[in-house]
């Protein structure tokens, strides 16, 4: 049984805190007349280098892509778990308590996404900048023809009805599994088991359609005048990696303090190879993107690269070092799927590639004022720092409750002596 210990709560704590510390450190006034965009913090500057502008979209740029981060973590952890149960994996059951407290963050993280459209439909934020009024009316000085044009599909009533519909599914389809799960556990029942069963594919098949739309809601609409028929599959396939990447990280850490005994080698093989799966499809989806869109040269949608390039460099070809030549490399072997080091570093330079990734997706949609973009910094720095420990807290203190032995599926046993044939 994992026990949440006070020295740990304390540095979750206090990182929290420095998190929002750093957030808002250009609200202190002391800290207000520092002047970041020196060459020396090079990692602030801002294209532009006018002191006088207002950076009215900081910080809520870097709260937003950590908070979208973090809760596609625990999307992409339920839907590995939906896809172990409906496929009837046997050797995973024993981390099955580990993904469901993955996934404990999506309620939080839907909620923190809401109130974050609240606040641009007030006119405080100005993230969705289609959410303006004025570029719909050919009277205004703002008139956007384009955006006119996807009135339609793009207006505040229709956006929220359908954020509510992704919301209430993904937390009704969570509590239901984690719910006819710890009865299966108590009961051992078959048709308990029938019945979780159906649960993940109704919600397997609900995800596919509705992760379809979130990403073109909640980040391709940040710019109207680009589409893309391939992106919400692209961030499906991300989040399918930072969640298979998390929970190789949880298990390792749980088995290093004793507290997933049953966790071996075998169960580890099968995790990197779904590791090194899911990240040559995100490769895919991320070269065939790039490939059609820069073959094709159609104005409206190689500027989505061009933009990229005048902004951050080369970073979109960068990050294909860690989300690809580093999990290809180095866990083709079956050896370095068993080895607890390797699988450790692959993981978690996954992770780090792919909020580089999501980074790269959303911050150069955001414009702070006039040309003036936003670039990694504080802002960022402290975002992740609070909204990621927000999400170990919860993980933790869930795992703090949890039996984390699932004797009670009938494929419990199986996944206990599971052994991988070829090793």
């Amino acid at each position: 049984m994992y026990q949440f210990s006070k020295k740990f709560k304390k540095i979750i704590f206090f990182l929290m805190t420095l998190g929002f510390f750093l957030i808002f450190w250009d609200k202190i006034p002391v800290l207000n007349r520092i002047n970041f965009n020196q060459k020396k913090y090079f990692f602030l500057r801002n294209v532009s280098h006018k002191k006088d502008e207002k950076k009215e979209n900081q910080p809520w740029i870097g709260l937003y892509i950590a908070i979208f981060y973090f809760t596609t973590i625990s999307l992409g952890s339920l839907l590995f778990l939906g896809i172990q149960y409906v496929s009837k994996s046997g050797w995973s059951i024993i981390i099955h308590p580990l993904i469901e407290e993955l996934a404990s963050f999506i309620p939080y993280g839907c909620f923190f996404i809401l109130i974050f459209f609240l606040l641009n439909i007030m006119g405080i934020i100005h993230i969705f900048h289609w959410m303006d009024i004025n570029p719909f009316y050919s009277t205004s000085l703002k008139y956007d023809k384009v955006i006119s044009s996807k009135k339609a599909f793009l207006n505040i009533p229709f956006f929220l009805i359908r954020s509510l519909i992704y919301i209430i599914g993904w937390n009704f389809f969570y509590f239901k599994l984690k719910r006819i799960s710890q009865i299966l556990n108590l009961t051992s029942s078959l048709k308990d088991y029938k019945k979780l069963n159906f649960f993940s594919i109704m919600f397997i098949i609900f995800f596919s359609i509705t992760s379809i739309f979130m990403g073109w809601d909640w980040i391709m609409s940040l710019n109207p005048h680009w589409f893309s028929t391939l992106f919400s599959w692209y961030i499906l396939s991300s989040y399918m990696v930072t969640g298979i990447g998390s929970i190789t990280i949880l298990s390792i850490y749980l088995k290093k303090i004793g507290c997933l005994p049953l966790f071996n080698e075998n169960h580890l093989h099968d995790l990197s190879k779904y590791l090194f799966s899911s990240s040559l499809l995100w490769t895919y989806f991320w070269f065939s993107q790039f490939l059609l869109y820069w073959y094709g040269n159609i104005p409206e949608e190689v500027i989505h690269f061009l933009k990229r390039e005048e902004l951050y460099g080369n970073i979109h070809f960068w990050m294909i070092i860690l989300n690809f030549f580093v999990p290809f490399f180095g866990l083709m072997s079956s050896k370095n799927k068993i080895n607890t080091k390797i699988v450790l570093i692959v993981s978690s330079l996954l992770l780090v590639g792919h909020y580089i990734d999501i980074y790269n997706l959303i911050a150069p949609e955001i414009i702070l004022n006039k040309h003036l973009y936003p670039q990694f910094g504080l802002h960022e720095i402290g975002s992740l720092l609070l909204i990621g420990n927000i999400f170990i807290y919860i993980l933790f203190f869930n795992i703090n409750r949890k039996n984390l032995n699932f004797i009670g599926n009938p494929f419990f046993q199986e996944s206990k002596k599971y052994k991988y044939p070829y090793m």
